[in-house]
């Protein structure tokens, strides 16, 4: 049975390369030059999991060859380009935010505290996680170093500064305590985490005076995730030789493994159609629209959730008066994870989190101003902003994925299965997911895994949400 996929191709976008000779000269790999149909591999989504997922297929990986060198693969997104996708999210007046909503944390750290998840997991599977992360973190490192070659572009994209993970009630102290003594225990030696008292907070750049005690995690990092999927994406079609391609403008409206379970068929919305055939698919959409609709018994496990960014402009921050307006500060954090903000550009900019459906309407009026004025009491500028400035800031709001065990969806349901699955959690999963993504070519057959990759799959393999027979 030959399987088919309808691929919709917005016009708008053809018209708006056919008048850009530069753009369409970069792009071209986006357009159907023959009438070839077949992939080894169609992956649905272009943000970081699915464009690495796209380099690891294609061995870039240290140059190395491998059965997967080989591959037809297609990417597909719903948004203009890689990096961007279609979540809803809205500007106040007339500011932009340029891809700010997208600076995302590189963090060794689990998506909620340390007693939760060794609870869950136990301390086998978290010392295992931890490692996974810091996998992650150094492989999208070196990712990012083969695509600025150069120090100085590699330093701007890349803020190797650290994060800090700050509280400043007594409460806060006992709880991040408590948090540093188990991941002493479980992390390697090489990572160096330190305890920070309040002293020691008070000389880092860009610190509130509020926060009276954290832990410092030297190795982590911040970079720009939706110019990193963008320049990942160009760097896999200029390396590919032809056998990568990428369809923006692509909306996926299901996924289907055929009866004969040798293929998959793709349905997508929207302008004219074209067939293709699938042989595996990966799903690395974020939102997990998708998954939800096509899996409703896992309904209440896995949700879409929102979450706000705002840039504050604030008085500058202690320590940080010497430095120009390009000055970035380390990543901060509180106990809860509910914020992280760094200082850079001459604003505070604030991301967090409310854990409110995507399927119902966005809080984002309540929740943008809500995380405007905390910022603002932490740096004691609350008397400056009128309550209608404060709406002014500039803001948007995006959706993440997040699971009741607050790790990756990785795998397919089926111990055969074709259809695989790379979904994150939150923002902290970021290294995790980078991890997962090189397991894509082992998870679809091409080539093995390792004992130590198997246990990290067992960790945020998708079955674990699934009362399926284990096959």
């Amino acid at each position: 049975m030959r399987n088919t996929a309808c691929v919709a191709e917005n016009k708008n976008n053809e018209d708006k390369m056919s008048n850009n000779p530069e753009l369409f000269a970069k792009s071209s790999p986006l357009f159907r030059s023959s009438n070839e149909t077949d992939y080894d591999v169609v992956i649905v989504g272009a943000g970081v999991a699915g464009c690495s997922a796209a380099y690891h297929l294609l061995a870039q990986k240290l140059g190395e060859e491998s059965s997967a060198s080989g591959l037809r693969v297609l990417i597909v997104d719903a948004g203009p380009q890689a990096g961007e996708g279609l979540a809803p999210r809205t500007r106040s007046g007339t500011a932009t935010m340029g891809v700010a909503p997208c600076v995302k944390m590189m963090v060794q750290l689990f998506a909620g505290s340390c007693d939760d998840f060794v609870r869950h997991h136990g301390r086998e599977g978290a010392r295992r996680y931890l490692d996974a992360t810091r996998e992650g973190l150094v492989l999208q490192k070196d990712i990012a170093g083969r695509l600025w070659v150069a120090e100085k572009d590699f330093k701007k994209n890349v803020k190797e500064l650290g994060s800090y993970y700050v509280g400043s009630t007594e409460r806060d102290e006992i709880e991040l305590q408590r948090e540093f003594e188990i991941l002493s225990s479980l992390m390697d030696n090489d990572d160096g985490i330190e305890w920070c008292d309040g002293d020691r907070l008070s000389s880092v750049e860009g610190m509130s005076e509020d926060f009276r005690c954290g832990i410092y995690f030297p190795k982590d990092a911040v970079i720009d995730s939706s110019l990193y999927a963008k320049v990942l994406i160009e760097y896999v079609l200029k390396k590919s030789k032809g056998n990568a391609e990428f369809w923006p403008n692509t909306t996926v409206q299901s996924i289907d493994r055929q009866t004969s379970g040798e293929a998959v068929s793709l349905k997508v919305s929207d302008g004219r159609c074209q067939t293709i055939n699938a042989k595996k698919v990966v799903v690395a959409t974020g939102a997990i629209r998708l998954f939800h609709e096509q899996h409703g018994c896992l309904n209440g496990l896995i949700k879409p959730c929102y979450s706000y960014l705002v840039h504050v402009p604030t008085a500058v921050p202690p320590g940080v008066g010497a430095h120009s307006e390009n000055y970035c500060s380390p990543n901060f954090f509180t106990w809860g994870y509910t914020h992280d903000w760094c200082y850079t550009n001459g604003k505070i900019r604030i991301s967090g989190e409310d854990h409110f459906s995507a399927y119902k309407s966005p809080k984002e009026e309540e929740r943008c101003n809500r995380l405007s004025r905390w910022t603002l009491e932490r740096y004691r500028c609350n008397d400056l902003y009128t309550d209608e400035e404060v709406s002014s800031f500039p803001r948007q709001h995006g959706l993440y994925s997040e699971t009741v065990d607050m790790v990756p969806i990785v795998g397919s349901l089926l111990t055969e299965g074709n259809i695989c699955y790379l979904l994150g959690c939150n923002a902290w999963g970021q290294t995790i997911l980078s991890y997962c993504a090189s397991l894509v070519p082992g998870l679809l057959g091409f080539q093995g895994l390792t004992e130590s990759q198997r246990d990290i799959l067992n960790l945020v393999s998708v079955r674990r949400f699934s009362h399926l027979p284990s096959n």
